[in-house]
């Protein structure tokens, strides 16, 4: 019901968070099931490792920065005196996170120069599942708007 009250100039912004931060979590989820499955399938982990350093790359941090860059053009717009409990959860999983995934780049970095193998390898979906819970944390917040 609030949608129908919204202002038609926060439908962009709002749309191009939403567009980000359902690639961001895709592209997490992908690069931990891909992490996970380098560890039991030893013979395609290098290419399993490549495909999750790829994701990263093309999926992740693009999702990453137009989530956060629509976010905070979305609540410009929207709370310009004070932003409520649920879009401050948001900038308590996206910032510390930016952290999180600047660490996990590093890790598939290093994953696909080894072949996919050792305990960096393990690393990487272990992070990007962290991330993921985080993720959700504030997807729900987001929606369910406590």
């Amino acid at each position: 019901m609030l949608a129908v009250i919204r202002p038609d100039s926060w439908n962009l912004p709002l749309f191009l968070h939403v567009l980000g931060a359902t690639v961001l979590f895709g592209a997490t989820a992908t690069v931990a099931i891909v992490g996970f499955a380098g560890r039991t399938h030893a013979p395609q982990a290098p290419m399993l490792a490549r495909v999750g350093l790829k994701t990263f790359l093309f999926g992740i941090i693009p999702g990453f920065i137009l989530m956060r860059a629509a976010a905070g053009w979305i609540v410009d717009k929207e709370f310009p005196d004070k932003t409520p409990g649920w879009v401050d959860v948001g900038f308590a999983v996206s910032e510390p996170g930016a952290i999180l995934l600047i660490a996990l780049g590093i890790l598939a970095w290093m994953s696909v120069r080894r072949q996919g193998v050792g305990r960096i390898a393990v690393a990487v979906p272990v992070l990007a599942s962290i991330y993921l819970v985080a993720l959700g944390i504030a997807w729900w917040a987001m929606s369910a708007k406590p």
